[in-house]
């Protein structure tokens, strides 16, 4: 497509939007404004806040936690045992011949 055919298109595109916007104005003007003062006089009934929810977490979600949180005090208990053994080890002089 060539740069004047482009722009023939584009003029066409702009003026039907010219065209739309012109009767979209002119319906605009044409129609009541009942519609409006309707809507002031509508009563308007308030609807109470839902109260927040505290802990809502599901079962699951609590076992998986627990689950991971006795996962992490196995690891460092593992930990600190090796460590205690290895110090102990340490400490353990070989008897004299």
């Amino acid at each position: 497509m060539s740069t004047k055919q482009l722009l023939v298109e584009i003029d066409r595109g702009i003026n039907a939007l010219q065209k739309a916007r012109v009767l979209c104005l002119k319906s605009e003007a044409v129609a009541p404004k009942t519609k409006a003062t309707a809507a002031k006089t509508v009563k308007v009934t308030k609807v109470p806040a839902k109260k927040a929810t505290r802990g809502g977490m599901s079962d699951d979600g609590r076992a998986r936690i627990a689950a991971a949180q006795q996962k992490r005090w196995a690891k460092v208990k593992r930990e600190k045992n090796k460590a205690a053994k290895a110090a102990k080890a340490a400490l353990v002089v070989p008897a004299a011949v």
